[in-house]
């Protein structure tokens, strides 16, 4: 298991990637660990590609398998639980009604919510 440091280390590696490419600045990315949710598209989307990067979703819905592998393999033990139950509470989250969101952006922001209100260790790249 990997320790707090080195993930930080990889969430910010994450970070790099998808921030350039959808102009998100420090302060929008950085508000998601206070519960704050930009409601713009490129917000949105910037969300969809951390969650593809860390393989939690494809294209806003929920890798189950792939991300119960990353719990167990990409956080601190003491976070592993809260996580867990993050993903069993939300990986229906983009199926609304069972009519599905269709775009995969607003699908990772309905996701990224979800995962906020249900794991109490919550972090985000």
């Amino acid at each position: 298991s990997i320790t707090q440091e080195q993930l930080e280390k990889t969430a910010k590696t994450f970070r790099q990637v998808c921030q350039p490419k959808h102009k998100i600045s420090d302060d929008v990315a950085d508000g998601v660990n206070r519960g704050v949710f930009a409601e713009t598209k490129e917000f949105k989307c910037y969300v969809s590609c951390l969650l593809d990067i860390m393989q939690v979703a494809r294209k806003g819905k929920v890798n189950y398998e792939k991300s119960l592998k990353q719990i167990d393999t990409m956080l601190p033990d003491n976070m592993k639980p809260a996580f867990r139950t993050g993903l069993e509470a939300c990986k229906t989250a983009g199926k609304a009604n069972g009519l599905g969101i269709k775009d995969h952006c607003e699908a990772a922001a309905v996701l990224l919510q979800c995962f906020y209100k249900n794991n109490p260790k919550f972090v985000f790249p």
